[in-house]
């Protein structure tokens, strides 16, 4: 896989979208609020993005990516071998603009759940917090992925969410709206680092971590195929597409976090282009 991430970033450099790079570092990615990028660095040994450190393997392959809301300029830092700085980037990151999205006809549990229920509510909040913190090894760097399900986009990530009326949280993955039972495959290999079900607003969950501060999140599911602990494979069936949970119809509603911080699922899709 490492050789093939080589060749691709070689092949690619005209079509690369950067904002800032030299003849060391190559990036492919997106600069931009919600986007993600994949750095190479060959005499790379450690890097720092705004002070915190990336993961990065031994070939100098890295990614990283930025939030929702992420501020105009980050700092990327990156130290040679003999651990002096051999580059310090200013990257400029470009503003997204999101849509407005209403739905209504939810219970009003989902929207406004009574004090009955918030026991529930931080339980599975906890729940989903401790599996994101969860360190995971992998020799395989994630360079290549594919979409977890098949089906009509029904929601993007970013868009500001009007539940019943109430302003609520904004969306924070991509929905895929499909019958019940189409079988939902992991986007890269991995640890599953939770699978359970009954969740409050998430239904059915799955996470699987891929290494490099990678993780993916996978909700509203019907049947699921794995358990705590499993490795899986890209594009192995995880489980299917239901409608447990806060849903309107069936769908797959998937997260995308990097080093803990969502980004756009849809543009993790386009570095495998």
């Amino acid at each position: 896989m490492l050789y093939r991430i080589k060749k691709y970033f070689l092949i690619s450099l005209l079509s690369i979208s950067f904002s800032s790079a030299s003849a060391d570092t190559i990036f492919n990615g997106e600069f931009v609020q919600g986007g993600v990028v994949i750095g190479y660095n060959k005499m790379a040994n450690q890097v720092f993005l705004d002070d915190k450190e990336l993961i990065i393997n031994d070939d100098g392959y890295f990614i990283f990516g930025f939030g929702r809301n992420h501020v105009k300029n980050s700092i990327l830092k990156i130290y040679k071998k003999d651990s002096s700085i051999t580059e310090i980037l200013n990257l400029n990151i470009k503003k997204s603009i999101y849509d407005l999205e209403k739905i209504d006809g939810l219970p009003k549990k989902m929207v406004q759940p009574g004090p009955e229920l918030y026991k529930k509510i931080k339980e599975d909040r906890l729940l989903i917090g401790n599996s994101l913190k969860k360190v995971v090894l992998n020799n395989d760097f994630p360079s290549s992925f594919i979409v977890p399900a098949i089906g009509r986009i029904s929601g993007i990530f970013g868009s500001q969410r009007i539940l019943n009326g109430i302003k609520k949280n904004p969306h924070g993955g991509l929905d895929i709206a499909a019958p019940i039972g189409t079988p939902i495959s992991s986007t890269f290999g991995g640890t599953v680092l939770l699978a359970a079900t009954g969740f409050h607003y998430n239904g059915n969950i799955v996470i699987i971590g891929h290494g490099y501060g990678l993780k993916t999140m996978y909700l509203h599911m019907e049947d699921i195929y794995v358990k705590t602990g499993d490795l899986v494979t890209q594009g192995q069936a995880i489980g299917t597409i239901g409608m447990t949970g806060r849903v309107t119809g069936p769908h797959l509603h998937w997260n995308v976090y990097l080093n803990r911080i969502k980004i756009n699922p849809q543009l993790l899709l386009s570095l495998s282009r």
